[in-house]
């Protein structure tokens, strides 16, 4: 999976939208190949986060390392990085004060320090129903309401077509309600992804069955069989296009959120996710339809079913969440789903059966389930009830541990294998909840998350005192321009090494950069792209005015765009990951730090 650019085919592409990444005097640079560099071992740590709850999944608190067994690919591993959560839920025990707990931050040793918790509220409006979207955005307010004391971070997002962040990561809970009041309506596209599609599918077969039994001489599941299976099929098709792309945009979600520190909650609403797509339909056919006509019906159907299990689709992007410290708390915003016969049907009593409507539900539901169970968070079903779901959050918040281990030797080529276990004086009567794989990303690929995530949230960190500056623009052809994009970092910033004995005393030393341009009104991106530059000694780019400053020409169609630039000292590892915003065309600016 390319997490650089994961759902370019839903995004809506830029036209023309091609980086130019023409380094001044890059082609000219030779290798360096005999400069005194120092190797640099990039460490990775793996942030396992483990809940702990008693028999009746009350918080356990106050555990150490030594309370816990972890294991890689079957391997016992030491856990390097031990914290507890600094959150607690605090019961309302009194007679008149029974609502529901207050969830707090607590300042205490041993907590978890590598940055504060963000809670991401996701729409997957594309495939939920308006009214059940508006009925939760309603109670939004009362369900967050305990939340107040808490200190973290909360973000407002959806996805139709392509993912739009609504409201950026903010401690500001006030900011989301009024994102949520503000959020722009629901696509009609859900109406027709949901039960309305799978309706008119079975209308149609049973249009097709009942056409050919008016005829005398046609056996509906004989002779037109290959006309209902193929339009069993197409919803299938349609379902699993749906979903895919609802993954991707979950996909989306993650990258975005590769360059946020700490843990990130994702409360994600959404109609459906089936893991096996379009099967209640081919089971009506082959199951109930045509059972007793066609003797190989159910294993016709059965076979084609195999086709749509979107499984592994699902299990690499629990891996994508797993390898960013992403966890799922999936909503059904369907609530409690009829398994009543369609009345809607000319001949209800050709309609599916109360098993095969069932069998549908399950299935819209399943995806979460998965999601939840691989990320270790929690699925809320038949509940329609955001209140629920948060506070099933916090109380796995509050029993939270982090199992940090050093990934060790890199191996890009599959999903790696986590299990935990209590120690034995430390297990009994007490369950645990787990991320249950991880994937061991290359550091060109983190660092191109990281960029996304200051591209689309803002969150830079600059200790190398960057900046970025533009040059004018240059028509190319229609409403496009060519934009000189200038990063600078100072050479005060820069570790310098001498070079060979003979060499001239000048310094030298490699930077590493990487940009990518996004539009603000459509989101879309150019691709993520890099380059090393040799910078001082003899051949290296040499300082201006006490800073090296790299030049890209950038063409971009007319608007207004973020861009963001990653520049990473290779012998420090020191890496700034800085935004601009710029207009195209526009006039020059001088960089900025």
């Amino acid at each position: 999976m390319t997490t650089a650019h994961p759902t370019d085919h839903v995004r809506g592409r830029i036209a023309a939208l091609a980086l130019g990444a023409v380094l001044c005097g890059a082609a000219a640079l030779p290798a360096q190949t005999a400069q005194p560099f120092v190797d640099r071992v990039d460490v990775q740590v793996v942030e396992v986060d483990v809940v702990v709850t008693d028999r009746k999944g009350r918080p356990v608190k106050g555990l150490t390392r030594e309370d816990f067994e972890l294991y890689v690919d079957g391997r016992p591993v030491e856990i390097a990085n031990f914290y507890e959560s600094a959150i607690s839920v605090e019961e309302r025990t009194g007679r008149r004060d029974k609502g529901r707990a207050i969830v707090r931050s607590e300042a205490r040793p041993g907590t978890d320090q590598d940055g504060p918790l963000t809670v991401v509220f996701y729409l997957d409006d594309a495939n939920i129903y308006p009214a059940h979207r508006t009925r939760l955005l309603r109670r939004l307010e009362a369900a967050v309401e305990p939340w107040r004391p808490l200190e973290a971070r909360f973000m407002l997002a959806r996805f139709l077509n392509r993912l739009e962040v609504l409201v950026p990561p903010t401690r500001d809970l006030d900011a989301i309600l009024a994102g949520a009041a503000a959020v722009p309506k629901g696509s009609p596209r859900a109406t027709q992804n949901g039960d309305g599609a799978r309706r008119f599918a079975i209308r149609g077969i049973i249009d097709s069955y009942e056409a050919c039994a008016m005829s005398f001489s046609c056996r509906p599941c004989q002779d037109n069989w290959g006309e209902m299976l193929s339009l069993a099929r197409q919803y299938a098709d349609q379902q699993a296009t749906n979903t895919a792309i609802a993954v991707d945009g979950l996909a989306d979600l993650v990258t975005t959120l590769a360059g946020v520190p700490g843990k990130q909650a994702v409360v994600h609403v959404t109609d459906g996710l089936p893991q096996r797509p379009g099967i209640s339909v081919l089971d009506y056919l082959g199951n109930e339809l045509c059972r007793d006509l066609r003797p190989s019906a159910s294993s016709e159907t059965m076979s084609e079913m195999t086709q749509y299990d979107e499984s592994r689709r699902f299990n690499r992007i629990a891996a994508h969440a797993n390898a960013n410290r992403v966890t799922f708390y999936g909503l059904d915003a369907a609530g409690v789903r009829s398994a009543g016969g369609d009345i809607s049907l000319d001949n209800p009593a050709m309609g599916p059966s109360f098993q095969n409507v069932t069998l549908r539900s399950m299935n819209a539901q399943s995806g979460l389930h998965l999601l939840a169970q691989e990320t270790g968070g929690k699925a809320l079903i038949n509940a329609n009830d955001l209140a629920i779901l948060l506070d099933d959050v916090s109380k796995q918040l509050a029993a939270s541990y982090s199992l940090g281990f050093v990934a060790g030797e890199l191996r890009l080529d599959r999903v790696r294998q986590i299990k935990v276990l209590l120690a034995p004086g430390a297990a009994r009567g007490r369950r645990i909840e787990y991320r249950r794989t991880y994937r061991d990303k290359p550091l060109d690929e983190r660092l191109a998350e990281r960029l996304l995530s200051v591209a689309y949230l803002g969150s830079t960190e600059n200790p190398l005192q960057a900046g970025i500056g533009f040059g004018a623009t240059t028509p190319l052809e229609k409403k496009v321009h060519e934009l000189t994009v200038g990063v600078s970092v100072p050479t005060e910033s820069v570790l310098r090494l001498p070079g060979r004995a003979g060499a001239s005393p000048n310094g030298s030393a490699k930077l590493r950069l990487w940009l990518v341009a996004v539009e603000d009104e459509k989101g879309a991106r150019t691709t993520v792209r890099q380059k090393t530059i040799a910078v001082g000694g003899e051949t290296g780019i040499q300082a201006v005015n006490g800073s090296y400053r790299v030049e890209v020409a950038m063409n971009l169609p007319e608007g207004d765009y973020q861009v963001a630039a990653g520049i990473r000292d290779e012998t420090t590892g020191l890496t700034s990951l800085i935004r601009q915003s710029v207009s195209v065309p526009g006039v020059a600016q001088l960089p900025s730090r």
